[in-house]
């Protein structure tokens, strides 16, 4: 845990407010690469810069809201994300996927060809955001004595660094999409596609790290990011049956199997 990285004279360098600029400097890069041949440059970015930034306030006030007795009524915190640092991934999703779909209808834009690009772009921007709120000390894991374990500020014993944990994950779903997303283009999948297997990933990671964490809200023993990390695996498998066609496949297969 490393909250301050260096200090410039009387400036304090914050690990979570370079890890957050960073991200979005390396992301805008992503969708450049990917869209430059697929959409018009300012149109692509546009979507991109203005989708990043709902993305990022919806999950500050989801976070704030989740942690409200940490935050209480003291406004200042609530914007100083480098001192308080802290933000809600299932926030940040919904809100970007809100903001997108009003954006690309409103400018005509392949809504789901976009969110496919998006989707390189938001997971590598997860893994700088996730090591930002591991060193900014703004989440953590249970205590451990695993072999992989940390120390918090204030707290006693040793703790998983669960966003460590979910950083080296994206970077491998980053990876993935980045292989799909080439095969995609040159198979002419659905598009969409490369969208639903991030959104299958990104509930997956969120259901399985949460075993490792602590909240303050259980029901039937799986917390509330759990259940929506569900939702949104659900709604991934639904959308790729329905866009590959998957259930007509194997009616085919069935019928043929049986005719033959």
């Amino acid at each position: 845990m490393i909250p301050i990285l260096y200090t410039i004279g009387n400036y304090n360098v914050y690990a979570f407010g370079f890890f957050l600029a960073l991200s979005f400097l390396l992301s805008t890069f992503v969708v450049w690469k990917y869209s430059k041949d697929e959409f018009k440059e300012e149109d692509c970015l546009d979507a991109y810069l203005y989708g990043f930034m709902t993305a990022v306030i919806s999950a500050r006030l989801i976070y704030i809201l989740r942690n409200f007795s940490d935050f209480g009524f003291h406004f200042l915190q609530y914007i100083l994300v480098t001192e308080t640092p802290g933000l809600s991934l299932m926030g940040g999703a919904l809100g970007g996927f809100l903001f997108l779909l009003y954006y690309s209808r409103k400018r005509k834009l392949r809504f789901w060809h976009i969110l496919d690009i998006f989707s390189l772009s938001t997971a590598v921007s997860l893994v700088l955001i996730k090591i930002g709120q591991q060193l900014g000390g703004a989440a953590f894991g249970r205590e451990t004595d695993f072999f992989l374990k940390i120390r918090i500020v204030g707290l006693p014993n040793f703790h998983h660094p669960a966003e460590f944990y979910e950083a080296f994950l994206f970077f491998n779903v980053f990876l993935i999409l980045v292989y799909l997303y080439k095969i995609s283009l040159r198979k002419k999948w659905p598009e969409g596609t490369v969208f639903a297997v991030f959104g299958l990933c990104l509930g997956l990671i969120v259901f399985a790290l949460e075993f490792l964490k602590v909240y303050r809200v259980y029901l039937y023993g799986l917390s509330v990011r759990q259940y929506l990390a569900l939702v949104m695996m659900i709604l991934s498998c639904a959308f790729l049956i329905h866009k590959l066609n998957i259930l007509n496949k194997i009616n085919r297969k069935n019928e043929n199997e049986i005719s033959a």
